[in-house]
């Protein structure tokens, strides 16, 4: 049987090493769908030299090495050509949703408290909505920065407590989601309002890239601002500020994915707020 039409043998060459590549993550990290990115950082940890580089003539192997960072610049183009190719499954690769997201659970929990998980890209939307389902959490994914909208439809459908659990990049424009997120809320209270509402950075954080090992990689142009309060944040960690770091990073670096890191920290918050409304119960107790 003839495979399907490529533009170029170089194009058949890349999309079958990209097809390889895929399938080697299936089999080492056990999930089938998952991002670009992740596919990225997988191809960089690969300790095999087997990306090909084209000779002089078209489809021409001349020789094989181990990914490079810089190789992921043409990463999207040849994800496509795979895709059509039929080397990789065509739903295999999540892709980014423009606009914002909102996922509320199915079945509200009874707990005195509520928490939502925000993060500012969607592609990851289908990994770790299960996960805030299980918690009983709302699910809410933005553009880059939280919109008033956005943050007006958090205020409306306040009923308790709420903490507030951010996921971004560790990047000059990403690292500073969480605390964007908690000054907008603080500027956007409605007059009157007794909100009770907290936000925390779960990750990634650069302890998270300092105990995992996960590689920084170059980073896209940003503001100058965003670079110098970067650097600041680094510079206790000795982190080169001019590389980033991404959550789908989590997918390759952390046992069970970022659905395993989110699951964690569901986990370890659900049983913190507990302690403190039984000991907070307890102390009513004591006081009548």
């Amino acid at each position: 049987m003839t495979e399907p039409f490529a533009d170029t043998e170089t194009d058949r060459t890349k999309s079958k090493w990209l097809g390889k590549a895929y399938q080697d993550f299936v089999k080492d990290i056990g999930r089938s769908r998952t991002t670009l990115r992740a596919l990225f950082y997988y191809a960089l940890q690969r300790n095999v030299s087997d990306y090909p580089i084209c000779g002089y003539f078209v489809g021409e192997i001349r020789v094989t090495r181990p990914y490079h960072e810089m190789d992921g610049e043409k990463l999207p183009k040849w994800m496509k050509k795979a895709v059509k190719l039929g080397y990789i499954p065509a739903h295999a690769i999540m892709e980014e949703i423009p606009g914002e997201h909102i996922f509320l659970p199915e079945v509200a929990r009874r707990d005195p408290y509520s928490i939502e998980v925000w993060l500012n890209k969607s592609v990851l939307n289908p990994i770790l909505f299960p996960i805030c389902e299980k918690y009983g959490s709302t699910l809410v994914s933005v553009n880059g920065k939280a919109s008033e909208k956005s943050v007006k439809e958090l205020f409306l459908r306040l009923k308790k407590p709420t903490i507030i659990l951010c996921l971004s990049d560790l990047s000059p424009g990403s690292a500073f989601f969480a605390k964007d997120l908690s000054t907008k809320i603080a500027e956007s209270k409605p007059s009157g309002s007794n909100a009770d509402i907290s936000v925390k950075c779960i990750g990634l954080l650069p302890e998270h890239v300092l105990e995992l090992k996960i590689p920084m990689v170059r980073g896209s142009p940003d503001s100058k601002e965003n670079k110098d309060k970067f650097k600041k944040y680094l510079k206790s960690h000795a982190l080169d500020p001019k590389k980033m770091a991404e959550l789908d990073a989590l997918e390759v670096y952390y046992s069970g994915g970022i659905a395993g890191f989110l699951d964690e920290c569901l986990s370890r918050y659900k049983c913190d707020f507990n302690l403190d409304h039984q000991r907070e119960q307890q102390c009513i107790s004591i006081i009548h």
